[in-house]
């Protein structure tokens, strides 16, 4: 708001107006997903908070747990779906097509994976499940073990395609999307590795 506009402003419009910065100013910061207590945990799962610690030394532990699993999941759905293909072309289809509709069907392990901040400890202790994804899939698209910068760069601009149809699906319910998920992988793969595909 201008300094003249605001000097019109009546004080409650001047208070409303600067709340609204403020609350704009706090969402539009990047901020981890709170994650549930272990206490939550354990009396949801009907145990004792003693039961959960002596599965799991902390919280930390236990979410890494969940996030290799997630990963796990993702990635046996992606394996069955290339297992199926009968060509590199297919091969590519079926692992985009996999993510996809995994990333679809389960909305909160997604955004769990994909959509919250590394949490700088796993970082610290090199344990952050998934990145090797980027790897296999620049394997399947140059169909050979050696990966150049070209592939490399193609499955990342892949990748975040990918990424912002399942997100913009999940997110934005309201929406009337003309084309099925499916139908809008294929568009994506022909945009980043058309016929080469």
């Amino acid at each position: 708001m201008s300094d003249r506009a605001n000097s019109q402003a009546t004080p409650e419009a001047s208070l409303k107006s600067r709340l609204v910065d403020v609350a704009a100013t706090l969402l539009s910061e990047s901020k981890p997903i709170k994650l549930p207590t272990m206490r939550e945990i354990a009396a949801t799962a009907g145990v004792s908070l003693g039961a959960a610690y002596r599965h799991f030394k902390s919280q930390e532990d236990l979410f890494f747990e969940v996030i290799t699993s997630l990963f796990e999941d993702l990635e046996w759905h992606i394996h069955e779906a290339r297992s199926t293909a009968k060509n590199n072309r297919d091969g590519i289809q079926a692992v985009a097509t996999a993510y996809v509709l995994w990333g679809l069907n389960n909305p909160g392990g997604y955004q769990l994976l994909f959509e919250t901040t590394d949490d700088p400890k796993l970082l610290e202790r090199g344990q952050r499940p998934g990145l090797h994804m980027v790897d296999n899939l620049s394997k399947v698209i140059s169909g050979t073990k050696k990966i150049s910068i070209k592939d490399q760069q193609n499955v990342l601009s892949l990748w975040v395609s990918l990424h912002g149809l399942v997100s913009l699906r999940i997110h934005k319910i309201g929406m009337q999307w003309p084309n099925t998920a499916e139908s809008e992988v294929l568009t994506i793969l022909k945009m980043h590795i058309g016929a080469r595909s």
